[in-house]
């Protein structure tokens, strides 16, 4: 079971990786904007998911850093939302 967890969290940390790589990727190379849904949606998801993998090392750095890139992305996107309306 203990073993198990460990992947788990592993596969948490990875999976958030992926998604912060991929909208960095994705803007970097002009298939996305950097202010559009998906962009800052895929920020979101993988802040969401590299915090609670800091969390789950205790690497307090790591999930402070994330905490303030979630938050940046989140205010983005209900300026993006407010912005449209």
């Amino acid at each position: 079971m203990v073993l198990l967890r460990k992947y788990a969290w592993e596969g948490v940390g990875w999976l958030g990786a992926f998604f912060s790589l991929l909208a960095f990727s994705l803007n970097s190379f002009g298939f996305i904007s950097s202010q559009s849904v998906n962009y800052l949606g895929m920020n979101i998801v993988g802040c969401f998911f590299l915090i609670l993998y800091a969390v789950s090392k205790k690497a307090h750095a790591s999930w402070v850093l994330n905490s303030i890139f979630l938050l940046m992305a989140v205010i983005a996107l209900v300026r993006v939302y407010v912005i449209s309306q």
